[in-house]
């Protein structure tokens, strides 16, 4: 199984290339013990751990897209640590896309480029097919709100013809369609990136050939192109509106929620809001699952998250 680590900067890559010092570049008291904690039990259970390649870029936001200088100051930088490259990209209007058309050139033959966006990956088919198209985790159909989750994971089995049928469909996505997997191949897509779900993950559709990666120790929830941050200092019939000037703010801003209220088991676990889109922290049982599936040779790689990954170069 091979370790890869998500970079803001080539500074990142300076000094070991271990969980722990990755750990160390998120220092605020809200998330760094989250990434601290995971850095540990890296180090415990799996202490011959090596970090073999970087990712870089966010899935999240057209408006964190690097400037060429940063992406191609990181690619030198994971080529003089000997690290193979993932690039991150969003789901992309016209003019992300056009920007994407000058980064993809910066790229080394071979590097992969993660996609969250159908036209994003016509865009490497046609003009760039020496890149390697991976396919990102928003393009994952599956239900990701925790609030509910620990309902279906506790609820009475209904035995006779439903035994387990609730949690276990919960647990499938778009990728355990046959179908759908056979048109990724045509296209040129072997791998595929993956979160940790909640409810847990069911990778059987691994056994055909795909490669799977899974993140660490943030999922997302939700996201989408109406930002909070970007509206805080509008009008209020003003807010929330698609396509808002971006200063981004996402940089300097992060909303934390627990729902104390909630009637459901999770109700005392976190929710961050970065903004245009909400995640997630991996509880023990969870991180429990993932290093389960790891060991059982269904997931090829994990992803070592040491901040939320709403990032600007």
């Amino acid at each position: 199984m091979e370790w890869s680590v998500h970079i803001r900067s080539a500074q990142d890559l300076d000094g070991d290339l271990t969980a722990e010092r990755f750990a160390t570049l998120e220092s605020s008291a809200r998330l760094g013990p989250v990434v601290t904690a995971l850095a540990r039990r890296i180090a415990r259970l799996t202490p011959s751990a090596r970090f073999t390649r970087c990712a870089f870029g966010t899935e999240f936001c057209e408006n964190l897209l690097p400037p060429p200088a940063a992406l191609a100051a990181v690619r030198a930088a994971a080529r003089n640590r000997t690290l193979a490259f993932t690039f991150l990209t969003p789901y992309a209007g016209t003019a992300g896309i056009g920007k994407l058309r000058e980064l993809f050139p910066l790229l080394h033959e071979g590097d992969e480029v993660v996609f969250s966006d159908w036209g994003v990956l016509n865009v490497l088919r046609r003009e760039f097919p020496r890149l390697r198209p991976v396919q990102g985790r928003l393009l994952n159909k599956s239900l990701r709100d925790p609030r509910v989750m620990g309902l279906y994971a506790s609820a009475p089995d209904p035995g006779g013809a439903l035994a387990g049928n609730t949690l276990a469909a919960l647990q499938r996505s778009n990728l355990d369609n046959e179908s759908y997997t056979r048109l990724l191949a045509r296209l040129g897509v072997a791998a595929v990136e993956m979160d940790n779900l909640p409810q847990g993950m069911d990778l059987s559709f691994a056994d055909r050939g795909l490669a799977v990666t899974v993140y660490l120790p943030f999922g997302f929830i939700s996201t989408s192109r109406s930002c909070m941050a970007a509206g805080l200092h509008y009008r209020k019939p003003d807010k929330f509106g698609p396509g808002a000037p971006c200063r981004h703010e996402c940089q300097t801003h992060l909303l934390e929620y627990t729902y104390t209220n909630s009637p459901f088991p999770n109700r005392d676990q976190k929710f961050y809001l970065k903004g245009n889109t909400y995640f997630y922290a991996h509880s023990e049982p969870m991180l429990d699952a993932l290093f389960e599936h790891a060991a059982g040779g269904r997931v090829s790689r994990l992803v070592f998250q040491p901040r939320l990954p709403m990032v600007e170069s």
